[in-house]
């Protein structure tokens, strides 16, 4: 019996792919960008949570203790967001970031907080491409940072994009992604009640990232985060919600819309819709140099 090439490298890559040639992420029309444009400002609010500030502390105890973040560290942030990450490793840590965010309304918010929190684009350059777009060799980006940090970026989604991130960094890259079904999968159950269909995608699951790190020789310090989510939303901001991530894996027609919103009206209490979610996250930080 021949033997899984555990080491193997292209082993890995071969299965990463297969999983993303399986992915409803891939199918053709779909606009990532535009989606994260439309849920900006939600998102922007959930990050700033208690229990996200809390996760993040973590995170970033593990940077210092590893020695990969603090005063003067160089950060590339890829899918920077609206910068929840790219503000506190300036203003707690004294790094200085280059954020990679393609999302227009994203980069809004970002400008919005430096704005307010006094800081110029000498503490945080952003970069509004896609991490795709980026040609690290030919735009003099290897080597040029000292931690590359992707925290649930799907910009670095596949092999050829973690290479990259790892072409560029100079000491350390950090990369988290789910463990699991990630939050589309927390509404699976409910699009098979509503659609009949399965919502759920492994593509972007911990394992692939990290197997494929490991295989290249590398040994990461990982550690897994578990966190239940509760939320109790109005109808309309539930179903926006819903869809946001039901739009990643299929498209989202009239028909369907008016379908969750039946359900949802159905399921809320009080104009309300009550969701209890459990989410694992998976996070490695490696050394490259």
């Amino acid at each position: 019996m021949k033997l899984f090439a555990l080491k193997n490298q292209d082993s890995w890559k071969d299965l990463w792919h297969r999983a993303l040639e399986k992915a409803p992420e891939k199918r053709p029309g779909r606009d990532p960008i535009k989606n994260w444009d439309q849920r900006a400002k939600g998102f922007a609010k959930r990050v700033d949570s208690p229990e996200s500030v809390q996760r993040k502390a973590r995170i970033f105890s593990m940077l210092k203790a590893a020695g990969a973040l603090g005063a003067g560290t160089r950060v590339l942030d890829i899918g920077a967001g609206p910068g929840s990450w790219a503000i506190p490793m300036v203003e707690e840590a004294g790094a200085t970031v280059t954020a990679v965010e393609p999302s227009g309304e994203m980069v809004n918010i970002l400008k919005e907080k430096m704005a307010q929190k006094g800081i110029g684009p000498d503490r945080i350059c952003i970069d509004p491409r896609p991490w795709q777009a980026v040609d690290v060799e030919k735009e003099g980006l290897s080597g040029q940072f000292d931690l590359v940090f992707a925290s649930m970026s799907p910009g670095v989604n596949d092999p050829k994009t973690l290479d990259k991130a790892m072409e560029a960094s100079r000491k350390f890259c950090y990369l988290s992604t789910f463990s699991g079904g990630g939050m589309r999968g927390c509404y699976n159950a409910l699009w098979q009640k509503i659609t009949g269909r399965e919502l759920e995608s492994q593509s972007w699951d911990f394992i692939y990232p990290f197997c494929y790190v490991y295989a290249l020789g590398y040994r990461p310090q990982i550690r897994f985060e578990t966190w239940s989510v509760t939320r109790k939303e109005p109808v309309e901001e539930a179903v926006d919600n819903i869809l946001f991530f039901a739009g990643g894996a299929e498209e989202v027609t009239p028909h369907i819309r008016d379908k969750v919103t039946a359900y949802v009206t159905q399921q809320a209490v009080d104009g309300l819709f009550h969701q209890n979610h459990t989410v694992c996250q998976g996070i490695m930080l490696w050394q490259v140099a």
